[in-house]
């Protein structure tokens, strides 16, 4: 887990943040390593050392902490609005707090499947390519963060208008 201070000791590297960047932009592993000139290993090494240092191994929540203790730039809004239903937005929060799809499941009490269809209709509503990427467009759509008048990513608000 961070540091009480709310910051990551050791801090991540230049090509940490690099490889961070890729997945939170929704790029493949094998995407990200062509773009840092690097093997498919070479990134997954950096990911773990993330996760090690952040204190989560899934992705996505990798990206709302990096975006929440600063190693990320927040990233610009878009100019719309998209409205989430309660059980995709239970979803993005779940994802944003580094929770598997399992583990959302338990904790809405939903049968795996109904939230599994939520998190695929999440990432289509969203235009995200990936759980990781979701918390990208969470923080675009102004879903997750400060913006939304929450620090918590956990606490995510419904943002009416048309996707």
């Amino acid at each position: 887990m961070p540091a009480p201070d709310e910051t990551i000791s050791p801090p991540l590297s230049p090509q940490e943040r690099e490889a961070l960047l890729g997945i939170s932009q929704g790029r493949t592993t094998a995407e990200t390593a062509c773009d840092m000139g690097v093997s498919d290993s070479t990134v997954k090494t950096y990911i773990l050392r993330i996760g090690g240092k952040l204190g989560t191994s899934e992705r996505a929540g990798m990206v709302d902490l990096a975006y929440r203790h600063g190693h990320l730039d927040v990233p610009e809004p878009v100019d719309y609005v998209v409205e989430l239903p309660e059980k995709q937005r239970a979803v993005l929060a779940g994802l944003a707090a580094g929770k598997t799809v399992e583990e959302i499941s338990a904790d809405v009490k939903r049968p795996l499947d109904d939230v599994r269809m939520d998190a695929r209709r999440l990432l289509r509503a969203l235009g995200a390519s990936s759980a990781a990427h979701a918390v990208t467009r969470g923080r675009q759509f102004h879903l997750l963060g400060p913006a939304t008048g929450r620090e918590s990513s956990g606490d995510v608000v419904s943002v009416a208008g048309q996707a």
